[in-house]
């Protein structure tokens, strides 16, 4: 695993949490949620990682500790804008870029580490975990070709009819080619309805270039849920705990 960093985008509210903590700091089986997915990127063994905070950032810092990297999202205006923050702290500074969301405490260090090998095995621009779902949540879509190669992902507010029957669903969680990111960040577009800039749609500017992207679905999508209240905080104490060894 040598020769990539982490990414942990954790600068958001969490306001349906309702919890007096930041939403990264919430415990789920006695652990931080961004404590826990800091340790199973440890564990894969990343050579750097690096938290972009922004509410209550002073909070994050001291609960997490300085042997991580921080940078500040002052202004939360969507993932790519996350990453382009973290930009001046990593680029040059590994190969390979993981970058993930706080709030998934359940990802294993064998599926990370599956991942990340897939990634470098190919030689994608990007490589990320997909999951089926029934009915599909609110997640953008990853579009293949006949042949079963990815075209490019689409958020669901974007979809035409035919897109959003797709099932097989983009889940946030990205290893890039360091080159290609930094190349193709400032590709992406300020959305005209939201005025965010979406991750999502570096995969249109790899797309338009020619560039190849690896989709590594996973079968419990469990395992990649973002939790966003106190109720799928329960739901990550359960999987866990059915999980245990």
């Amino acid at each position: 695993m040598h020769d990539v960093a982490a990414l942990i985008l954790a600068a958001g509210r969490g306001t349906r949490m309702k919890s007096p903590l930041p939403k990264v700091l919430v415990p789920v089986a006695g652990q931080p949620i961004a404590r826990r997915l800091a340790d199973t990127l440890e564990a894969v063994g990343v050579d750097r990682l690096c938290f972009v905070v922004g509410h209550r950032a002073d909070e994050v810092r001291a609960a997490l500790g300085p042997r991580y990297d921080y940078v500040l999202q002052r202004e939360q205006l969507g993932m790519a804008h996350a990453v382009e923050m973290a930009r001046s702290t990593l680029q040059g500074q590994a190969r390979h870029v993981l970058v993930t969301v706080g709030d998934s405490p359940l990802l294993r260090v064998e599926s990370v580490r599956g991942l990340i090998q897939r990634h470098i095995g190919s030689g994608a621009a990007c490589t990320f975990f997909t999951a089926t779902y029934e009915p599909p949540p609110a997640y953008a879509r990853v579009i293949r070709d006949t042949s079963g190669a990815v075209r490019f992902c689409i958020e669901e507010r974007d979809c035409d009819p035919q897109q959003a029957a797709v099932r097989e669903l983009l889940t946030s969680h990205y290893v890039f080619d360091s080159c290609a990111l930094w190349e193709h960040l400032a590709s992406v577009p300020v959305h005209p309805v939201t005025g965010e800039r979406y991750l999502t749609d570096i995969t249109r500017s790899f797309q338009r270039h020619g560039l190849a992207m690896e989709a590594v679905p996973v079968a419990d999508a469990a395992e990649l849920t973002g939790l966003n209240s106190m109720e799928d905080v329960a739901m990550a104490e359960a999987w866990l705990e059915a999980h245990r060894g």
